[in-house]
């Protein structure tokens, strides 16, 4: 896993990009949590960010590139950028996770699977989600109070 930009000031940014493999979440799980308690945020925000980052990076991974089964190139990867925002309503961890990968059409009958979406939903504010030829972008906010 990588930082895209280290330069950045930590007060506002995280910014990640892992391998397309299930191993990875844990690792951005880590990262999220060091990031989140960093700045203070409560023990219950940072648990909604691990999850709702976790299942938007696990959707990724599982979802964008199934053609060839995992894939270790460059291509086959997930980013997850985070930015702490004043807003009117309170403060915001705004959340951006992005794969270039093409998604498989949902199974008629998910079994006890296909929920992440909801959860994601259910945590967070302005929930979005993007697909494009070039991939998929799962956008949403976490209020930070």
């Amino acid at each position: 896993m990588t930082e895209l930009d280290d330069r950045t000031p930590p007060a506002q940014w995280l910014r990640l990009r892992c391998p397309a493999a299930l191993a990875e979440l844990r690792i951005v799980r880590r990262r999220v949590q060091r990031w989140a308690c960093g700045h203070g945020l409560p023990d219950d925000v940072v648990i909604d960010l691990q999850l709702a980052v976790g299942e938007a990076v696990s959707n990724g991974i599982e979802h964008a590139y199934v053609s060839d089964g995992p894939r270790r190139d460059a291509a086959a990867a997930v980013e997850v950028e985070l930015e702490l925002c004043a807003r009117r309503d309170g403060p915001v961890v705004a959340a951006r996770v992005s794969d270039r990968g093409r998604w498989r059409p949902a199974p008629a009958d998910p079994g006890y699977r296909g929920r992440g979406l909801a959860l994601i939903q259910q945590l967070s504010r302005e929930m979005r989600v993007r697909r494009t030829t070039q991939g998929t972008e799962v956008t949403f906010a976490i209020p930070a109070s």
